[in-house]
C-alpha cells in the first residue's frame, strides 16, 4: 500500500509539472471540450476494461460537465446520480468533521487522544499518550499501516469502538508526531473520536453539519441505502475481466474509507473546497480552516505533503489537492486546486490492489481542463497484471504435465538407474521434492506468519483469480512432492529392470 501511494505522487508530479505526448490536447482558455472528454474515457474504459466510470469535472469554479459510461450493473447505465464507495475520499470528509468541531470548540486538535478516548493505548518503546489528534488526522501518529489492513482483511463485523480497543495489541512503531506512516487505523480512531464528541455523533454529524449543507442529496453511511438508491455494483477481476461481486463494507470503517457518493454530490463538495470553505452562501468551515486541512504535517517518511486526509503537492504556479481510494470493486479520485479553480473526480465500479486506473484518469482529465496534454493510463500495471496471471497459469499447465509424466519417465529412470551414494540421491531425489515444496511452504506457512495479518483474505478480495491460481499451484506441487516421495518408497529398492538377453 504504501508503494502505491509513492507512485500516484510521482505520476502526479510527472502529469502536472512535465506533460507527456497524446494524441488528445486543448488549447489553453478554451472551454471544456467534451467530445474529447467522452473520447478520452471511453478509450481508457475500453483499454482498462472499466465497466462503468462517473465523471465530474469544475471548471473556472463552476460545474461544467457530469456524465456517466457504462454499466452501473443489472443493465443500468451509470449516470451523474449513480452512487458509488469512494473509498479513501472518506478521510477528507472525515477530516473536516474534525475541523468542524475543532472551531466549535468541542474538538482540541493537538490535545492527547487520550482525553477524549482515556482507555486509548498500544505497545511498545514509545508512549501513545503522546498521540494527539492532529497527529492521527497527517498520520503520524505511529500507528502501523498493517493495523489498519487488519481490518479489511478479516472483514471485521465489530463495533468501531471494538476494533479501536483491539489496537491495545498493535505495537507502536515511530514516536508520535515525527514519521508518517499511513494508515487507515488512523481514521478508525478519529472516527471514535468525532463519534463521542458530536453532539449527534459521527453519522448525524455527517448528514447535519457536511451533506446537507452541501447538497449531497445521493450520499449515505450505509450500504443498504446506498443500494436502496441504486449504487453501482462492484467488480472483481478475473483473468482481467470484471465480474460483478457482493462486495464487501464495513460499517465500522465509515471514516477511513465507506462513505457512499456520487460525482454530483462530490463536485458539490469540490465547489466548497475552491470557495475556500463556502457552498451557497453557507459556510461549512472557515477559510482558516480550510487552509489547516491543507498544511502538511512536513513530517519523515514516504516524500509526499500528506496533510489532513488529502495530498497536497505545491509549485510555485498553483497548488493541486487530491488523493485516490479503493475498496473492494470500486476505486475512486479526486483532484483539484483553488488557484486555478478547477477540479475532477472519477468513481469506477471495478478495482485491484496492482492497476488503480480511477487516479490517472482523474489527472489526465485534469490537464485537458488546464489546457494540456494527456498521458494515458500507464501500461505497466496492467502489464505486470496480466504477466503474473499468466507465470501462474503456465506454472499450474506444466505441474500438472509432470504430474503425468512423474511415473513414465522419472520414476522409470530411477528404477533403472538406482542412486548409489547420498549425494546422487539428494541430487535426484532431495532437491526435486524440496523445490516442488518451497511454493507451497512460501504460500502456505511463511507469507501468512510474516505478513502478521491474513494476507491471502485480503487480497483475495481484490485478485481471487490470483490468489486462487497460487493455491492451486501449491496444492499441486505439495502433491507432486509427496508423490515422487511415494514413487521413490516403492520403486527405489525393487530390483534394476534386466535388459533383454
Amino acid at each position: 500500500m504504501k508503494m502505491k501511494k509513492i507512485g500516484l505522487i510521482f505520476l502526479s508530479i510527472l502529469i502536472i509539472v512535465t506533460g507527456a505526448d497524446s494524441a488528445i490536447c486543448l488549447a489553453a482558455g478554451t472551454e471544456l471540450d467534451k467530445e474529447a472528454v467522452d473520447s478520452y474515457i471511453e478509450r481508457e474504459m475500453k483499454i482498462s476494461r472499466i465497466p462503468g466510470l462517473a465523471l465530474g469535472i469544475i471548471k473556472d469554479g463552476q460545474i461544467a460537465y457530469l456524465q456517466g459510461y457504462g454499466s452501473a450493473g443489472g443493465n443500468q447505465p451509470v449516470k451523474a446520480e449513480t452512487p458509488f464507495i469512494t473509498g479513501s475520499l472518506s478521510k477528507s470528509f472525515t477530516a473536516l468533521a474534525a475541523m468542524q468541531l475543532a472551531e466549535e470548540g468541542k474538538l482540541e486538535l493537538d490535545a492527547p487522544v487520550r482525553e477524549y478516548l482515556p482507555w486509548f493505548t498500544l505497545q511498545g518503546d514509545y508512549d501513545p499518550g503522546k498521540i494527539t489528534v492532529r497527529h492521527l488526522l497527517v498520520q503520524t501518529s505511529g500507528i502501523p499501516n498493517l493495523a489498519g489492513v487488519s481490518t479489511v482483511a478479516e472483514s471485521s463485523d465489530l463495533s468501531l469502538e471494538e476494533e479501536v480497543k483491539n489496537l491495545s495489541s498493535e505495537q507502536l512503531e515511530n514516536q508520535p508526531g515525527e514519521v508518517y506512516v499511513y494508515s487507515n487505523a488512523n481514521y478508525l480512531v478519529l472516527g471514535l473520536i468525532i463519534d463521542e464528541v458530536a453532539e449527534n455523533g459521527y453519522r448525524e454529524h455527517m448528514r447535519e453539519n457536511i451533506f446537507d449543507p452541501l447538497g449531497m442529496n445521493n450520499s449515505f453511511l450505509s450500504k443498504e441505502k446506498g443500494e436502496a438508491a441504486g449504487m453501482a455494483k462492484g467488480h472483481v477481476r478475473w483473468f482481467g475481466f470484471p465480474v460483478a461481486t457482493d462486495v464487501q463494507y464495513l460499517d465500522n470503517s465509515l471514516a477511513a474509507g465507506f462513505i457512499i457518493s456520487t460525482v454530483e454530490d462530490m463536485s458539490n463538495y469540490i465547489l466548497m473546497h475552491l470557495n475556500k470553505g463556502t457552498f451557497n452562501g453557507k459556510e461549512i468551515l472557515s477559510s482558516e480552516g480550510i487552509k489547516e486541512l491543507y498544511t502538511p504535517s512536513g513530517a519523515a517518511g514516504i516524500p509526499i505533503d500528506y496533510a489532513m486526509g488529502l495530498i497536497v503537492i505545491s509549485s510555485d504556479d498553483f497548488t493541486m489537492v487530491h488523493h485516490d481510494g479503493a475498496n473492494q470493486g470500486f476505486n475512486s479520485a479526486m483532484a483539484f486546486s483553488p488557484e486555478e479553480q478547477w477540479g475532477v473526480v472519477t468513481l469506477t465500479n471495478t478495482s485491484g490492489q496492482i492497476e488503480l486506473p480511477a487516479h490517472s484518469i482523474a489527472l489526465d482529465v485534469a490537464n485537458l481542463v488546464r489546457g494540456e496534454q494527456t498521458t494515458g493510463i500507464s501500461r505497466s500495471s496492467m502489464t505486470l497484471y496480466y504477466a503474473l496471471l499468466a507465470i501462474i497459469l503456465a506454472a499450474i499447465i506444466l505441474t500438472v504435465r509432470s504430474l503425468v509424466l512423474l511415473p513414465q519417465r522419472w520414476a522409470v529412470r530411477l528404477r533403472e538407474n538406482k542412486p548409489k551414494r547420498l549425494a546422487n540421491f539428494i541430487y535426484r531425489v532431495g532437491l526435486p521434492v524440496a523445490a516442488e515444496l518451497l511454493i507451497p511452504f512460501l504460500v502456505f506457512i511463511y507469507i501468512p506468519m510474516g505478513a502478521g495479518f491474513p494476507v491471502w483474505r485480503l487480497y483475495l478480495l481484490f485478485h481471487p483469480d490470483m490468489v486462487y491460481g497460487l493455491f492451486i499451484l501449491s496444492a499441486l506441487l505439495l502433491f507432486k512432492a509427496l508423490w515422487r516421495c511415494y514413487l521413490v518408497i516403492k520403486l527405489l529398492y525393487q530390483p534394476a529392470v534386466q535388459p533383454d538377453q
